[in-house]
């Protein structure tokens, strides 16, 4: 009766290791599969900065003409606007941001302007605006990630949190496209008038 005793909880005690094992390599496999989630999301957010930009300027010509026409009601900037950009300061930091675009030094001006350039400049600040605000309506998309964890809901939160970052990180840099084309028009106008003179 001993013995028996003894073996029933031998076998107990072997379930519950066993149970403890398949446990263990269950959380394991979770947090792998976390991390490979983890990095998807970090690989689509690249694809997404890099793919969007790239897709926006291999529209054919003639369409990037029509929809990134600075004269478009869309990308006219008021006065108001201007105003709140100076008073968040953006004059002051926006040259500490990032560039991406070979084409134009958002710091400096080509000397020897004409109105050509001036027109290039204009039509890049609008489509560099219409990028950003993409990025930031795309992002949203990464919170089909959340769909392949195990733990759906906490997932969810965390990508509503980064999409809404990245959103909002990309504010600033549209917003610096709308006060460089304010102040482009402004010298473009001036310009047109020394021409016509």
């Amino acid at each position: 009766v001993a013995c028996r005793s003894l073996s029933v909880k031998a076998v107990r005690l072997n379930k519950q290791r066993y149970h403890g094992m398949i446990e263990a390599v269950r959380r394991e496999a979770n947090r792998m599969k976390d991390l490979l989630i983890t990095l998807l999301n970090t690989a689509f957010w690249f694809g997404l900065h890099f793919g969007t930009a790239g897709a926006v300027c291999a529209l054919p010509k003639d369409v990037q003409t029509r929809w990134f026409d600075p004269n478009r009601r869309f990308f006219t900037v008021s006065d108001w606007e201007m105003r709140v950009f100076r008073k968040i300061g953006l004059p002051k930091w926006k040259d500490r941001l990032p560039q991406f675009n070979p084409e134009f030094d958002k710091r400096h001006l080509k000397s020897g302007r004409d109105t050509a350039y001036l027109d290039r400049f204009l039509f890049i600040t609008c489509r560099a605006e219409v990028i950003h605000y993409v990025i930031g309506v795309l992002g949203w998309v990464s919170l089909v990630f959340c769909l392949l964890s195990a733990d759906r809901t906490a997932w969810l939160i965390r990508y509503a949190v980064i999409a809404l970052a990245i959103q909002l990180a990309n504010l600033p840099f549209a917003w610096i496209q709308r006060y460089n084309r304010k102040r482009l028009l402004s010298v473009r106008k001036k310009l047109s008038l020394r021409i016509e003179i």
